[in-house]
């Protein structure tokens, strides 16, 4: 028996330009479908420099079915008429099956071509269900092992997969759901991968939920925004979405957490959690059963999938990343992505440059065109022209062009920036409502490129918004920008801009503005808001904004102004408080550096951050650098303030600390009686911080052996705590949980268990049952022989 013979493509495409628009969109359905077209404008460019006639001939040879689109324009043509010939040539009589007379338009069928079974298409402009019928036709007899319907009405009836199912249309998530991004408005293609997920993990569609799939490309083809569509279309069928960003192991565990508080499921007593716990107890209700939804984007390495996904449940994980490949025993289902979404934007740069196809350097360069324009259609339209025109230009060329400036001052997207200019001129800055939309837009371009929040927006125009009045002022003037079409809004109310129209804000400065205005009011009211949520004690509301408080800190940094210190010390604060203590440490660095550059290494400012870089290196381990930083901080103090100002007892009251941590007992006890002087001469004998130095002091004595001064003290911080913060408050709970402790070392274990019960139900009423604080109590309990959990 002779060898099968093998071919380079599944079928050639044969058709005239009439009817170009469609053949192209046949060929990428086919090619969404793994079939291997052969199509002029994906093929003949691949080539450049060739013979065309031979390359026709060639691609018809290799094709293993030859698909003629006919229509009167096609028969009138002696293009396509040679192509048919070929075929006709090879495979004469039909019995090898490669041809396929495919009629689109009525007209009359050569009659060489006659005794061919044609597939009917004419019909296939009715509709989606009349195209449907009709392709999978045509797919069975390029592929037998596909499944074949020949009679419409049970076509329409019984046979419609999820493939040939609308899409759902765009619908608000779930309470509780997690998600950054808005849908696109101008997103265009990618309805087959749609579909493809909906099979692969939408509840009941039919397949098992609780599966993984990864949408898999090359950096800047759109799998995040495929993603984004995903949630926004398909969503509303799970019980919630949470979307996280995972591009680096260190910040998932970060990620992880931030879908239990505000804005995600807010759980109960989670901002009281610590971060492991916080993370913990939403993976925790992950696992719970239902039909969770959850978006791991931008990962990079298959062990933040495996250390983070539920174990358990019912989730569906939906995965983007660049890489291909995924180890066996993850489960996950690929999906590739090559040029979707992006494709649109790049066809439009090949009918200019052809090469695109063909050139792995020029089709970078216009992926990453595509890329610094936002996929803005209109952006890309103007693009394309002005290469058709230019030759001369090469894709690189414009690319760094564009790199070098706000993209909207290039020449080539002129029209682009008339078309923002047409809605920014609408508003007429002699109005007040629009005077102050005008103020807001420009603000919103120094926030970081995602959501905004309406309070910190206001905030940066000095406008208070839990103010009725203030608040109405900001809604009305961000209620006008929006009709115009210059932000969009998520459904809980937060602010989103595009790239483009970001840079045609700050390009269009309220009339007066000074340079570096916006940016500094943003960074400023960024500033208050993380010293105000840092100084709670409780880190959610600042996690929702890290984003625009990292953005500001590196602005800042980069404009050389002096609030860079400060953003990144509210930075380095809130990773200490959520225990991400090597952020913390490298944030803290950072302002240090920044703070000393402009105020000198003598200033008390520079002692707080050596201060609070002292602490977290105590946290680390490093208690020899937490030393010697507590020492730096005490001699800047010492020098600015004086010995007795209360910085100064911060500075050794800090140093008592790591000298107790590194075994000196005495030392310690030296320094916290030195810190309760100053403090008890310059704040009073009742004053909250004299309980801390109190409370510090009772600890080392009782490290000491002195369980009688311990307990005196200890008695003495109670007092001070309660009068101050009532009586269950945190702060109080700690002052009866060490009384409790020293109670047990003298033996009294019956006043002990009554302390440690009425602290284990101050910390759980305020804190949780799984704040560390509240579980340091139980197990106190618990070692005490005579624990209640529920007690």
């Amino acid at each position: 028996m002779a060898p099968q013979p093998t071919f380079d493509f599944d079928v050639f495409l044969s058709h005239n330009r009439a009817q170009k628009d469609w053949t192209r969109q046949l060929a990428r359905r086919l090619r969404d479908d793994d079939f291997k077209v052969w199509f002029d404008q994906w093929e003949l460019p691949r080539h450049a420099g060739k013979d065309w006639i031979g390359l026709l001939v060639a691609g018809v040879e290799q094709s293993q079915k030859v698909v003629l689109v006919l229509s009167p324009e096609f028969l009138d043509n002696e293009w396509p008429e040679f192509e048919s010939r070929i075929i006709i040539q090879i495979d004469p009589i039909g019995r090898k099956e490669r041809l396929i007379p495919l009629l689109h338009t009525h007209c009359k069928i050569p009659r060489e071509l006659g005794f061919r079974q044609a597939l009917d298409f004419t019909s296939a402009h009715l509709g989606p269900v009349e195209f449907d019928f009709c392709y999978q036709q045509l797919a069975y007899n390029l592929d037998k092992s596909r499944p074949y319907e020949g009679d419409f009405e049970r076509f329409k009836q019984t046979y419609r997969s999820t493939a040939t199912e609308a899409i759902p249309p765009i619908s608000p998530l779930p309470k509780g759901s997690r998600m950054p991004h808005a849908s696109n408005p101008l997103f265009v293609g990618r309805e087959n991968e749609l579909k493809k997920l909906a099979r692969k993990l939408t509840p009941g569609s039919g397949t098992t939920v609780g599966v993984q799939a990864a949408v898999t490309g090359m950096g800047g083809v759109g799998k995040t925004q495929l993603a984004i569509e995903y949630v926004h279309h398909y969503g509303r069928l799970y019980q919630g979405v949470f979307w996280l960003d995972m591009e680096t192991t260190e910040n998932a565990q970060s990620e992880v957490a931030r879908c239990g508080g505000p804005g995600g499921m807010d759980l109960p007593r989670f901002a009281q959690m610590s971060l492991p716990d916080q993370a913990a107890a939403v993976r925790a209700t992950w696992e719970d059963g239902r039909a969770w939804l959850l978006v791991f984007d931008n990962v990079q390495e298959p062990v933040v999938v495996k250390q983070w996904r539920p174990k358990t449940g019912c989730c569906s994980v939906l995965v983007t990343s660049r890489r291909s490949e995924w180890p066996p025993e993850l489960g996950i289902e690929p999906l590739p992505v090559e040029t979707l979404p992006r494709e649109n934007g790049l066809e439009l740069l090949a009918q200019a440059r052809p090469a695109i196809t063909t050139d792995p350097a020029q089709r970078r360069s216009a992926n990453q065109i595509c890329d610094r324009l936002g996929d803005l259609a209109l952006a890309l339209s103007v693009a394309a022209t002005y290469l058709r025109k230019y030759k001369r230009e090469s894709l690189s060329e414009y690319l760094e062009a564009l790199r070098n400036q706000p993209a909207l001052q290039d020449e080539s997207l002129k029209d682009v920036g008339a078309s923002f200019t047409l809605s920014y001129h609408k508003l007429n800055a002699k109005k007040k409502t629009y005077a102050l939309a005008i103020q807001l837009f420009h603000l919103a371009s120094h926030f970081a490129p995602v959501s905004i929040s309406r309070q910190l927006l206001a905030a940066s125009a000095e406008l208070d918004y839990s103010q009725r009045e203030q608040g109405r002022q900001a809604d009305d003037a961000l209620a006008r920008l929006r009709d115009l079409g210059l932000i969009t809004e998520e459904p809980d109310g937060r602010i989103l801009l595009h790239r483009l129209l970001c840079e045609f804000a700050r390009l269009h400065p309220p009339p007066d503005a000074k340079a570096d205005q916006a940016a500094e009011a943003v960074a400023d009211s960024l500033f208050e808001f993380a010293s105000k949520e840092n100084r709670t004690g409780l880190p959610q509301n600042l996690a929702t904004e890290l984003p625009h408080l990292r953005q500001a800190a590196a602005a800042a940094e980069q404009r050389g102004s002096p609030s860079a210190g400060g953003l990144y010390n509210e930075l380095g604060y809130h990773a200490k408080m959520v225990a991400a203590y090597t952020e913390a440490k490298g944030h803290y660095e950072r302002a240090l550096k920044l703070l000393e550059k402009h105020l000198g290494s003598n200033h008390p400012d520079v002692a707080t951050l050596v201060n609070n870089l002292g602490d977290v290196l105590q946290t680390l381990g490093d208690l020899e650098g937490a030393k010697d930083h507590f020492q730096q901080a005490l001699e800047i103090d010492q020098a600015a303030l004086g010995p007795n100002h209360p910085n100064v007892a911060i500075d050794v009251n800090n140093l008592g600390g790591v000298l107790q941590d590194l075994g000196d007992l005495n030392g310690a006890k030296a320094r916290f009686q030195r810190a309760l002087e100053i403090d008890e001469a310059a704040l009073g004998p009742n004053h909250p911080n004299v309980a801390i130095r109190v409370n510090n002091l009772g600890g080392v004595l009782q490290d000491l052996g002195d369980l009688e001064g311990a307990k005196a003290h200890y008695q003495r911080a109670l007092k001070i705590d309660q009068a101050t913060f009532g009586p269950d408050h945190p702060e109080v709970a700690t002052d009866v949980n060490n009384l409790g402790m020293v109670l047990k070392a003298l033996g009294d274990l019956q006043a002990a268990k009554a302390h440690f019960q009425r602290a284990l139900s101050i910390f759980r009423k305020s804190l949780g049952d799984h704040h560390p604080k509240t579980r340091l109590v139980a197990e106190n309990l618990e070692v005490l022989g005579n624990a209640d959990p529920k007690s």
